[in-house]
């Protein structure tokens, strides 16, 4: 198998490591000195980022960034962009076999979680990263370094914006435009087209004024009816 690093040793890291090591022999970790408090993770060695070239050969070396949104991916961004530029070479993961067959284009650098749907002529740019339970319509244009959490659903013609963070169980309407660095939290609907840096947020349920057993106990007695 390739050899291949991850970026970062943190619960990303860990999430990353269990997919990529089934395709990639994993060598390492590596991140900035300043954030390197271990030598090993996952009982593999945890390398300086700044000093990765003594360790790996980068024409020979894959990697993945496995880093949260942080600064609206910009940290990604700039890792990603780092190592590309040194010659190593970004690792690619899809784990739906037929998202591939239906003409979808998947940047270099990309993770596509399991149970995920991407319909015929989507493009998915570099460094995106897209969790479990997606589901993206046909003809969709996904930019670079975009985070897509669980359970979003992406109707179809719709332009998703590079830096961009859609937050579990989204839904995001058809023919539209996301802007650039849009943050769309947890259960957002979107339906328009947004501007550079919108944010979106629904309130979070209301507090009913019952305890939990009460309620419980009230419902199953309305249920037996």
């Amino acid at each position: 198998m390739k050899p291949l690093f991850i970026v970062g040793c943190g619960n990303m890291a860990l999430t990353l490591f269990a997919y990529f090591k089934e395709f990639y022999q994993v060598v390492g970790f590596a991140v900035d000195d300043n954030y390197r408090t271990t030598d090993t993770f996952l009982d593999l060695p945890v390398h300086s980022l700044e000093a990765i070239e003594k360790n790996t050969i980068p024409e020979q070396s894959h990697f993945v960034v496995a880093i949260g949104f942080q600064d609206m991916n910009e940290v990604r961004q700039r890792k990603f962009n780092e190592l590309k530029h040194k010659g190593y070479l970004p690792a690619k993961l899809i784990l739906n076999p037929q998202i591939t067959q239906h003409n979808v284009s998947i940047g270099a650098g990309s993770a596509i979680l399991d149970n995920t749907s991407i319909h015929a002529g989507t493009v998915v740019g570099e460094n995106t990263f897209i969790s479990t339970g997606v589901n993206i319509g046909h003809g969709c244009r996904i930019g670079n370094n975009v985070w897509i959490n669980s359970g979003v659903t992406i109707a179809g013609d719709v332009v998703i914006g590079d830096n961009t963070v859609i937050g579990v169980g989204a839904n995001i309407g058809n023919n539209i435009e996301i802007a650039e660095y849009n943050f769309i939290g947890a259960g957002s609907l979107v339906v328009k087209t947004t501007e550079k840096y919108d944010t979106f947020a629904v309130r979070q349920t209301e507090k009913l004024a019952i305890m939990s057993k009460q309620f419980l106990q009230l419902s199953n007695i309305y249920r037996s009816r």
